[in-house]
């Protein structure tokens, strides 16, 4: 077998494994779940396992990265629909929600995980990081343009605006509360109105 057929085969045993690694986490939470059973799914050798991930713990952080970079990719994607700070803001609900909304499943077992994992946690941590810096400086921006009071703290008013989001998406998508367009929509005028938009 020529290196490049090897090299192939390595890489859909990988991702076999991961699509299975993601079915068993999402059925049976982290802590319930057997790398045997995700061999299982995989339709891959057992010890083949160990060539690809060190533990339960790798192939897990592993799906966690390549789903924290889909969400970004999915939220840089959201069309803008308007101009203003209260356009970007609803841009940023909509996809934010739908983004977790496809991966609802995972982000529960993720926020599980981070709770005993330091690992996790510390990527948990990282992740929500992002969308935090990235609400800051939007309202230090819009403290500077006047549209936003100056006794806004910009930090505290993202952390706490992006938890409002996170776990209104939580509650909607992985604990199944009903909701609705006008919900979203809702939510965008909740975070407008704290910062005195």
């Amino acid at each position: 077998m020529t290196q490049v057929k090897r090299q192939a085969r390595a890489e859909r045993t990988r991702a076999a494994l991961l699509r299975g690694a993601r079915e068993v986490f999402e059925e049976r939470g982290f802590l319930d779940a057997k790398i045997s059973e995700i061999c299982d799914r995989a339709g891959v050798a057992y010890g083949s396992f160990y060539t690809h991930f060190a533990d339960k713990d790798a192939i897990f952080a592993e799906l966690i990265d390549e789903m924290l970079r889909g969400l970004l990719t999915v939220m840089r994607a959201e069309p803008l629909d308007g101009d203003g700070p209260e356009a970007r803001i609803a841009r940023a609900n909509r996809a934010y929600l739908r983004a977790y909304r496809e991966n609802a499943r995972l982000m529960a077992v993720f926020e599980q995980v981070a709770t005993f994992s330091p690992a996790m946690r510390e990527t948990y941590l990282r992740a929500w990081g992002v969308f935090y810096d990235r609400q800051e400086r939007a309202i230090r921006g819009w403290q500077e343009a006047g549209l936003v009071p100056a006794d806004v703290d910009p930090r505290t008013a993202a952390v706490a605006l992006a938890t409002m989001i996170g776990r209104t998406a939580y509650t909607w998508f992985v604990l199944g509360r009903p909701y609705d367009d006008g919900d979203v929509e809702q939510l965008t005028r909740l975070y407008c109105r704290a910062i005195g938009i």
